[in-house]
């Protein structure tokens, strides 16, 4: 089984992605970082190359490939050294990890559901929306705090044979736990 991060450890990586937070927002300059540098510090294509141990023709595929976003992690490295700078990379959730797992959980939660309520259709067994908008709400929680692999199946993974949530009972369907 792989190592989950527990509950703690989820939240202190979640304090240090905060701290990270503002850079996800940060565009890069419409000429691209190396370029946009380059320039600021008054250094032209050729003695970046001298600097990097390239060609002319090099720094320009970089400077091209950085605006395409194309550019390798290797290249970058070797540039921002030639220009005294860092790289700086960071794959920052869109909000926190708790709010990313109840996201996944809820998509899970409305598809397990929504099998659910057609079978209790057929047996005239209806629910309102507000208990259903409950009921998906619960499902999710539970979805997102256990973390298990079936969190992020698939819709083909899903429809095809699920991993079972808790179970539901009678006209209700209270969780089971």
């Amino acid at each position: 089984m792989a190592k989950r991060l527990s509950v703690i450890q989820l939240r202190q990586l979640d304090e240090r992605l905060e701290k990270v937070r503002d850079l996800a927002a940060l565009e890069s300059p419409p000429d691209g970082w190396v370029r946009t540098l380059r320039q600021a510090l008054g250094m032209t294509t050729e003695q970046l190359a001298a600097r990097m141990k390239v060609t002319r023709q090099a720094v320009l595929q970089l400077e091209a490939a950085e605006r395409n976003r194309t550019s390798t992690w290797t290249s970058l490295r070797k540039a921002a050294d030639a220009i005294d700078c860092e790289v700086v990379y960071a794959i920052v959730p869109r909000g926190s990890l708790n709010q990313v797992l109840l996201r996944q959980g809820r998509k899970q939660a409305e598809r397990h559901l929504a099998r659910i309520s057609q079978s209790m259709k057929l047996d005239a067994h209806l629910v309102g929306p507000a208990e259903q908008e409950r009921q998906v709400d619960e499902l999710a929680a539970h979805l997102a705090a256990e973390r298990s692999r079936a969190l992020w199946a698939a819709e083909s993974e899903a429809g095809a044979k699920p991993a079972p949530p808790p179970r539901y009972h009678g006209h209700a369907r209270k969780v089971v736990r």
